[in-house]
């Protein structure tokens, strides 16, 4: 074996290794399988955008082993095949983007949607503490009451207080609970953080599903085609901006 072979199989073999480190790295970390759930969705993201760099290099080994042995019959075919795959895999990482924002829109209306089960939950404590308190004879069954009920505990104080100017005092301090209850539901679930941890993961996420994208087209070719993806998108992008200036 001369020392161009012995490079052209060198390249190759890394190569697949680059591409079996890549499937094991996402794979392994993936499981337990839950297509369904947001939280996979998004780990399975962040493996495949972290460990992008595998297959991209074992790609441009595998064409660089090609170009090192051109009469080597099976690299040429690899390079083919790969290529080929190439388009499928473009389409792959393209897809994410979508995937990526239906999460970010999910955790916005997760959110949401915790936040209303809250006000439904307090507002319903909150009435029927106001029940307790319209209802109870005295102080010490009040007490007692509130106490089954997880509800406030009263001070000594309260309890020495007349029934009526406690049950006002009481009632008093309930409705000024549940109009600070928004304030404090908005403080306990912030919008502020939410935003900037999308804004963060966008700019991470999409864009680097983008620039894959971008470089898995630069060597991705259909069976029937002698263009690349990429110079084909190239060309129509080109060709529709020709059409659009020659509108105006």
């Amino acid at each position: 074996m001369g020392p161009v072979s012995s490079l052209a199989s060198i390249l190759l073999a890394t190569a697949l290794a680059l591409f079996g480190l890549f499937v094991l790295a996402v794979v392994a970390s993936a499981l337990p399988v839950q297509v369904l759930q947001r939280d996979w969705q998004q780990r399975f993201i962040e493996l495949v955008i972290a460990n992008s760099g595998f297959p991209i290099v074992g790609f441009a080994f595998v064409h660089l082993a090609a170009h090192v042995e051109p009469e080597r019959l099976e690299l040429f075919q690899l390079r083919q095949q790969l290529r080929r795959w190439a388009v499928l895999i473009t389409v792959l990482y393209l897809l994410l983007i979508p995937l990526q924002l239906s999460i970010t829109v999910r955790q916005f209306s997760d959110r949401t949607a915790l936040q209303a089960e809250q006000r439904r939950r307090l507002s319903g404590q909150f009435s029927s503490f106001a029940a307790l308190i319209r209802s109870a004879p005295d102080a010490l069954s009040l007490q007692r009451q509130l106490t089954q009920a997880n509800g406030p505990a009263l001070s000594a104080a309260d309890l020495a207080k007349p029934m009526p100017q406690l049950r006002q005092d009481l009632l008093a301090a309930l409705r000024q609970a549940e109009a600070a209850m928004p304030a404090t539901i908005q403080q306990a679930t912030p919008l502020t953080p939410l935003v900037w941890a999308a804004v963060r993961d966008g700019l991470r996420l999409i864009g680097s599903s983008l620039l894959m994208a971008i470089a898995f087209a630069a060597g991705a070719q259909g069976r029937t085609s002698s263009r690349t993806l990429l110079m084909r998108l190239l060309s129509f992008w080109r060709s529709f901006r020709r059409r659009r200036y020659s509108r105006k």
